[in-house]
């Protein structure tokens, strides 16, 4: 079922105002003690998402895909959770607090159904990556129900905050995802071009798309939005396009802050000519011109849900959506609205604005035409129809001890005696254990499993020394039925891949519970 693009945009306001409001309640109206500190919230990195995430959970994503929310989205996902039947208010007022619903999604502390914990920024991100790798490892076994087809394999999505990306590790895990044949991910970057302390550098996203290009990915750069393209089909919008794209990202922030009447001043001051240019900008009123300039690709429902739509395959896709920070708030643009908060005063204005009524701050519907008409169009959306997506999978039974007879042995030397114990048995333990190494499987006593079990890879390569008759102590065969997946140096991947493994049966179902042995 699709909704329509009206109903995606009541349900984008919906986000907004919730998520604002939850973090307005933490810090101006929940009863404080004396010493209490500043709660905090991320008002303004909310409100940058919350087109995105509509687009995103509403429009295109099945109960299969998973999602690593940016940390700083928290009360947009805690939001949309309420608003479907799965938070609770007490939590929800208690945002921050003991028991409430939590800074940054966590699997442990949280109730609303979340796939991946991303309280530390970055990690959640690259960790897509090797949950999709997972999949595909668990696609090739028939033993499970991705591999017997009873399960339906999902996109991998990160949604990404653009200071994320100077995080070491996102990187690191590009590389290893394309030495492994990458694929059913999907990263979409907030580039609303602030963060904590100031703008973000001019141009970085071409430096963004030539990296993702050259690891194979394809990049959707979101821009404009629908508004802005028509714009620019006008008389004159031409000259606005070209203005847009040489603005620097500091400037755009400033006027988006200031508003329409300064947008007006600047747009006539740079390109007025007294003719078409003049007059696209002097049809619009200054609200008018003020929509038209923050109508940017990532703030553009139809823009989102046009590029979503056209990456149905399973290559790897970057979005790389721009937005504005603080969109629809009276934090939008300001440099300083990464940690700051709407006063009482501006809040009241923004309530107003919003159709809220006194009173009904809480309710999930409040200020919607015809709510019993978008309740149940709510009940048919399918990534929440099915209800929560947490999975489990029964214990795998041990058939016992491997006993060691040296009588002085060093730990890792034990750990490969008893993997290879297990490599030469076909048990359900043995089939369900997966070993991956940073590029020291040879010199940390993996080699006699890998040797019996094989490495994991899509498609098969064979251990081209072996062909050649060239003597080796090692078996180095690819294949979809290998056990030990080899990584490079970069140790976070190794954790990450561990996580992945770890959560298999949590994310994937049923008969998917792998048992991640490791060497560091």
């Amino acid at each position: 079922m699709t909704l329509p693009i009206e109903t995606l945009k009541a349900l984008e306001q919906r986000l907004l105002w919730l998520s604002a409001w939850t973090v307005h309640n933490a810090n101006h109206l929940r009863e404080k003690r004396d010493d209490d500190v500043k709660v905090g919230g991320h008002q303004a990195s909310c409100a940058s998402m919350v087109s995105i995430m509509t687009a995103l959970y509403f429009h295109v994503l099945r109960p299969e895909d998973r999602v690593a929310v940016k940390p700083h989205a928290a009360p947009v996902f805690h939001a949309m959770h309420y608003l479907m039947g799965n938070q609770t208010r007490e939590k929800l007022e208690n945002f921050r607090g003991y028991g409430g619903a939590q800074s940054y999604p966590s699997r442990t502390k949280d109730i609303d159904d979340v796939d991946f914990s991303t309280g530390s920024v970055g990690l959640g991100v690259a960790e897509t990556a090797f949950a999709s790798i997972i999949q595909d490892y668990l696609i090739a076994r028939p033993w499970t129900q991705l591999g017997s087809g009873a399960r339906k394999p999902g996109r991998m999505v990160a949604l990404v905050g653009d200071a994320e990306l100077d995080e070491g590790n996102v990187y690191e895990c590009l590389q290893e995802g394309w030495k492994h044949g990458l694929r059913n991910t999907w990263w979409i970057i907030d580039y609303n071009r602030q963060s904590l302390d100031g703008v973000v550098h001019e141009g970085l996203w071409a430096r963004v798309e030539a990296i993702f290009t050259a690891f194979g990915w394809r990049v959707e750069v979101l821009r404009f939005g629908a508004l802005q393209r028509a714009a620019f089909a006008e008389p004159g919008g031409g000259r606005l396009r070209d203005w847009i794209e040489a603005c620097p990202n500091s400037l755009y922030s400033a006027l988006t802050y200031r508003g329409g009447a300064a947008w007006r001043r600047r747009l006539l001051d740079d390109i007025g000519d007294q003719g078409e240019v003049t007059a696209l900008i002097e049809r619009r009123t200054d609200a008018e011109l003020s929509t038209l300039m923050n109508n940017l690709g990532g703030q553009c429902l139809e823009t989102l849900c046009e590029a979503f739509d056209r990456a149905r395959d399973e290559t790897p896709t970057v979005f790389l959506a721009y937005t504005i920070k603080g969109w629809g708030t009276p934090l939008a643009g300001h440099k300083d609205n990464h940690a700051g908060l709407m006063t009482r005063a501006q809040m009241a204005e923004f309530q107003t604005r919003m159709g809220i009524a006194e009173g009904e701050e809480w309710e999930p519907l409040a200020g919607v035409q015809n709510p019993s008409v978008l309740k149940e169009l709510l009940r048919e959306v399918p990534f929440f129809a099915a209800g929560p997506r947490r999975y489990t999978s029964p214990a795998v039974p041990s058939p016992g001890p491997v006993f060691l007879d040296d009588e002085m042995l060093s730990t890792q030397a034990g750990f490969g005696k008893i993997l290879d114990a297990h490599a030469r048995e076909e048990t359900e333990l043995s089939r369900r254990i997966l070993t991956t190494s940073p590029d020291v499987t040879v010199s940390t006593n993996l080699g006699a499993w890998v040797n019996r079990r094989g490495l994991f890879a899509r498609e098969a390569v064979p251990d081209t020394f072996r062909d050649e008759k060239i003597p080796s102590a090692q078996k180095w065969s690819f294949s979809p039925e290998g056990q030990h997946i080899e990584l490079g140096i970069a140790e976070m991947n190794l954790f990450l891949l561990l996580g992945a493994a770890g959560l298999s049966h949590s994310l994937f179902g049923a008969a998917s519970h792998l048992s991640p042995g490791r060497i560091l």
